[in-house]
């Protein structure tokens, strides 16, 4: 009996039918709060692997075409966000200090006295009964973080910390073997093979259990 290979999701279609697929796709995925598999399922993939697979090929699809960050790019301008301005918002917590907070007698400054660029970076502000103020600061290290991720430095000091080596293995004719009359030491250093690493001093090591140079 010949078995049927099931394959999965739905079949193959043209490439305008993918584009409008991926389009319903796309509407899909901001709809449910970036759901992709979710996605894939409103647009007919079957639910589970076939349409965690989907939306995950969709979602490549959409980043090398630009169409997601086009289409998050109106969404944040219709929502009144500015990618300079949340880029200072970002700025000011991640160099947040909270000296600033304190006036020249080390006394508290009421929050509405507060610098704009200061206030910015308080999550919350509590005045108890005694007098005492409890300030409670937005994240710092997340703020790094994502100001470190949009500048791509992550990225560049991973490829700074690849080592920058290359190793080249020079072959040679096996040694020949010693005469009488001749230095056996010098017989046998002289086949030996010899391995070279770029970046480093010239040191020459050996294989075969050779003495090197």
């Amino acid at each position: 009996m010949k078995l049927r290979r099931r394959k999965p999701g739905l079949h193959r279609v043209s490439n305008k039918g993918r584009a409008l697929r991926r389009a319903r796709f796309l509407e899909a995925y901001m709809a449910n709060g970036y759901n992709g598999a979710a996605a894939a399922e409103a647009v007919g993939y079957r639910k589970g692997r076939s349409a965690y697979l989907a939306g995950y090929e969709f979602l490549k699809e959409l980043a090398a075409t630009g169409e997601l960050a086009a289409v998050a790019r109106q969404r944040g301008e219709a929502a009144g966000l500015e990618t300079e301005r949340t880029l200072r918002e970002v700025a000011r917590v991640a160099y947040a200090d909270p000296r600033r907070l304190f006036d020249a007698d080390g006394k508290p400054i009421p929050l509405h006295e507060l610098p704009e660029e200061v206030a910015a970076t308080i999550a919350s502000y509590e005045v108890w009964p005694n007098g005492r103020v409890k300030v409670k600061f937005w994240s710092k290290v997340e703020a790094l973080d994502r100001a470190m991720r949009h500048a791509g430095l992550y990225e560049r000091d991973n490829k700074q910390l690849q080592p920058n080596l290359s190793l080249q293995v020079i072959l040679v004719d096996p040694p020949q073997r010693p005469t009488d009359s001749g230095d056996k030491s010098a017989s046998l250093s002289e086949g030996a093979p010899r391995i070279e690493t770029a970046g480093a001093p010239h040191n020459t090591g050996s294989l075969c259990g050779y003495p090197g140079r």
